[in-house]
């Protein structure tokens, strides 16, 4: 099931036009697949080449194969993409590397579990779990916070997330 969350924050945006999306860490394409059929050509990029397999060949979608864990540069182009989502995802060592894959005017939408979550299911791992008001600590500088929800979420079953969306700023 996709993040309801996420396609809020895309529709909230009345597109008009073809735009480039990042799906990071797109796993099974739950998000970018119905995505591609928006008029949004979506870069999906993931380590799990078997997942890609399965919507690599879909309209509106390229896939990478890449582990966003390496100490190798990402292969994605710099201020290319109108909108980056992330869903279920937390690498810190290079989180902050996302602002500049965006476009000037660009948004992230990122969500992800957060302490609090440990005691409703997986993950349990601090190292996967976002520490309190982290995305807003994380971007506040160098984008601008447009929401935010830490919190207990109740879809098929409860657990606690953070939500985040993002504006980059233009040039004034």
């Amino acid at each position: 099931m996709h993040s309801e969350w996420i396609f809020n924050q895309i529709e909230s945006l009345k597109i008009t036009k073809k735009i480039n999306l990042l799906d990071f860490a797109s796993g099974s394409g739950r998000n970018c697949v119905p995505l591609s059929k928006r008029n949004i050509l979506v870069t999906a990029i993931d380590k799990d080449q078997e997942k890609l397999n399965k919507y690599k060949n879909l309209n509106n979608i390229n896939t990478i194969c890449f582990d966003l864990e390496t100490k190798e540069k990402w292969p994605l182009v710099e201020k290319y993409f109108d909108i980056i989502i992330v869903v279920n995802y937390l690498y810190r060592p290079k989180i902050k590397n996302l602002i500049s894959l965006l476009k000037e005017d660009g948004f992230l939408f990122y969500e992800t579990f957060s302490v609090g979550n440990e005691k409703y299911g997986s993950p349990q791992n601090p190292n996967f779990l976002l520490k309190n008001r982290e995305l807003l600590d994380i971007f506040n500088k160098e984008l601008i916070p447009l929401s935010f929800y830490d919190g207990k979420i109740i879809d098929k079953k409860i657990c606690v997330k953070q939500r985040g969306s993002f504006k980059k700023k233009g040039v004034f």
